[in-house]
Order: C-alpha cells, then sequence, then structure tokens
C-alpha cells in the first residue's frame, strides 16, 4: 500500500512540474479583473484579463464590451471614454474613474490615463501594455467626436 502512495505522488509531482500544465494552473487560478464604473461604480464595462473570445471582455472586437468597436460610442458607455468627466477612464483629472475589481471586490486600481496617480493603470505601478491600449481608445473617440 505503501507503495502505491509513493507511485501516486510520483505521478502527481512529475504532472505539475510540467511547464504547460504550470501555465494552465495560472489561467486556472488567476482572478478575474472587471472594470466597474459610474457613481456607485455599478456599471459593469468589461472584463480586463478576459480570452479575447469571451463575451464579457473588452479584447473582444464584437463584444459590446470591447474597446476596438464603435458601440460604446453610441451607448450609454461613451460616458466613461470622455475627454473630460468625473467618471472618464480618458480624463486624468477624473475623481471616479472605472475601478478594477476581481470576483471578490478586491480593489486593484483605476482604470484611468492619468501618468501621476500612482494607483491608476498608467501611472509609475501601472501596466504599461493595457495603458497603451487605453490611451490609443481614449484618442480614437476624441478624434470621432
Amino acid at each position: 500500500m505503501r507503495r502505491v502512495w509513493k507511485t501516486i505522488f510520483f505521478i502527481l509531482s512529475c504532472c505539475t512540474l510540467r511547464p504547460d500544465n504550470a501555465q494552465t494552473q495560472d489561467v486556472v487560478t488567476q482572478p478575474r479583473l472587471m472594470i466597474y464604473a459610474g457613481p456607485l461604480y455599478r456599471e459593469f464595462l468589461g472584463c480586463l484579463n478576459c480570452d479575447q473570445y469571451d463575451g464579457n471582455s473588452i479584447w473582444n472586437g464584437y463584444s459590446p464590451y470591447g474597446w476596438d468597436n464603435d458601440y460604446s460610442d453610441h451607448s450609454h458607455f461613451h460616458t466613461y471614454f470622455q475627454q473630460h468627466g468625473p467618471f472618464s477612464a480618458c480624463d486624468p483629472f477624473a475623481r471616479q474613474s472605472p475601478r478594477i475589481l476581481d470576483n471578490h471586490n478586491k480593489f486593484y486600481g483605476y482604470l484611468n490615463v492619468s501618468t501621476i496617480r500612482t494607483d491608476s493603470i498608467c501611472g509609475p505601478k501601472g501596466a504599461k501594455t493595457i495603458c497603451e491600449k487605453l490611451t490609443a481608445a481614449c484618442n480614437r473617440r476624441s478624434s470621432i467626436n
């Protein structure tokens, strides 16, 4: 019986050390980062780190939450991508820009183009690639208006 447990332990340890399993495990255990906005942060704006084919993903061009489509320009989402406004992600001085939260409401920062705010996605501790995409989306929308 002891030999069986050793064999099972060995097999499980070998399987978990493989690189592809480690990457899969990261995807499974990674919290989904959701964007909420509005006066009480009740307006769902999409998932920040979801797969591009996910219906809630901001990276899905066919999703109503997608940054690359024109849906948000003609819906109530335009408020959060205006050049100026208290709830805008594109206004570096916005007081209530969209928040980034996980499924357990843990706060990760603000979706804002401000490079000065430390809690902004574009701030010193922010994510450069997401900041670049947000800035591009804001610039695209400002050229439309």
